[in-house]
């Protein structure tokens, strides 16, 4: 009998413990001089969300999500990748890994800079030169 009741406690334990979830908020800053149009895409067990976004010089855009505890709080699970662009061509993405290594040091904001810009407007140069 004692046993059964240990069980049931354990259960009941887990059970809440995999049933909590929080409330986190996430931003995407741009860092740069420019205008920037920003794509995030989302996967989930209902499909893919996009959320287009246009981010001024300087400016943050926030969004909220909703993880379970047990899983990191660095950023959104569902989040899958980041596309940007601006107003001359140059194009970055982030896959969900390197979204990882951008939040790094800066919990739940990735932050666009100008450098990230200037890698992708060099390639874009290098591919346009004959």
């Amino acid at each position: 009998m004692e046993r059964l009741k240990v069980l049931i406690f354990g259960l009941l334990i887990t059970f809440v413990l995999s049933s909590c979830s929080s409330i986190y908020w996430a931003s995407v800053k741009n860092s740069t001089a420019e205008e920037l149009m920003v794509k995030l895409v989302f996967k989930t067990e209902y499909g893919t969300q996009v959320m287009d976004m246009p981010l001024k010089a300087g400016e943050v855009n926030v969004w909220q999500y909703e993880q379970s505890s047990s899983e990191s709080k660095i950023m959104d699970k569902y989040l899958s990748s980041i596309e940007i662009s601006d107003d001359s061509g140059c194009y970055i993405a982030f896959n969900r890994e390197e979204v990882k290594k951008k939040v790094k040091n800066t919990t739940r904001q990735i932050v666009i800079s100008p450098d990230d810009f200037q890698k992708a407007c060099e390639r874009k140069v290098n591919l346009n030169t004959p």
